[in-house]
């Protein structure tokens, strides 16, 4: 090699390999907790919507059907719903983890008018994760909001 010219090197030094392995490792072990309780929280809110929306068709059907509609929890863990008009089954959902129950029951029957008349102080449904719980409100004239 003469003087004056520079060597260029290929490749990463021993040095340079531990240290980027060591800067992984910290990211990994700080990443990995937090996003383990990010996934809890959308299966959390998944579930929460899937029932929400349950409950929104069953209060539409009773409506458009001019008569009784009834959305019963069929298991409680985990969570599960059906929804039936008479003997026919409308829609049957439910959920890998968590656990649903209903005040007062384990189901509402919403009338011709979409209102609840079971629900005179208010059913309350509780959907319980590991991430926490969420509850939904359903009140005698049908109406379905946050808890």
């Amino acid at each position: 090699m003469a003087a004056g010219k520079l060597k260029i090197s290929n490749g990463f030094t021993l040095i340079e390999l531990l240290v980027t392995i060591a800067v992984m490792t910290i990211i990994t072990t700080i990443a990995v907790p937090a996003f383990q309780g990010m996934m809890a929280s959308n299966r959390l809110a998944s579930d929460y919507n899937e029932i929400l929306s349950g409950l929104n068709f069953a209060r539409s059907e009773a409506i458009k059907r001019r008569d009784n509609v009834e959305f019963e929890i069929t298991s409680s863990t985990p969570w599960a719903y059906e929804i039936s008009f008479g003997t026919d089954v409308l829609r049957v959902r439910s959920g890998s983890a968590g656990t649903l129950s209903v005040s007062g029951g384990s189901s509402i029957v919403f009338n011709n008018l979409g209102r609840a008349p079971d629900c005179s102080g208010g059913c309350t449904i509780t959907l319980t994760h590991a991430a926490g719980s969420r509850d939904i409100l359903v009140n005698s004239f049908g109406r379905i909001g946050r808890g």
